[in-house]
């Protein structure tokens, strides 16, 4: 079992506090991470040995969104960063963004659903289903 943070993207507060809510009822053990802004994620992604577990990040970000910071994170060409698996989430989205989301390769695009239980469950799925999923290794290998 992975034992990596999981990072949340997510400018809403209250969205970041419902996650928290979930964590700790839910009992996982990995560190949750949460982050504002996107260009925060990329700035400790690219600084970081190891990456996380896995990525969850609101589409609609104020500033730079979800899609741009995908984008920056593929662009890279790090094994670091494309072997994280990386959800986009959104309170609503449109057609035009569940065809972007998948053309930069998300692994998974989800509603945020409007009750806490609701929430929960979306988010424990998410979760479980990456657990059980075999993965690359999320550091660099270093040539000699």
């Amino acid at each position: 079992m992975s034992t990596e943070p999981v990072w949340i993207i997510d400018h809403d507060l209250e969205d970041q506090d419902i996650v928290q809510m979930i964590w700790k009822e839910s009992g996982l053990t990995n560190q949750l991470v949460l982050m504002n802004d996107a260009e925060e994620a990329f700035q400790r992604l690219s600084a970081a040995d190891k990456a996380p577990f896995i990525i969850i990040c609101e589409v609609n970000l104020r500033g730079t969104s979800g899609f741009t910071l995908r984008r920056r994170l593929l662009d890279t060409h790090s094994k670091k960063f494309k072997s994280v698996p990386f959800i986009f989430w959104a309170s609503h989205v449109t057609e035009e963004q569940i065809t972007e989301a998948f053309e930069l390769s998300a692994h998974g695009l989800f509603i945020k659903e409007g009750s806490f239980e609701e929430l929960k469950n979306t988010f424990l799925t998410i979760i479980r289903y990456w657990l059980k999923s075999k993965m690359p290794s999320k550091t660099e290998k270093q040539s000699v």
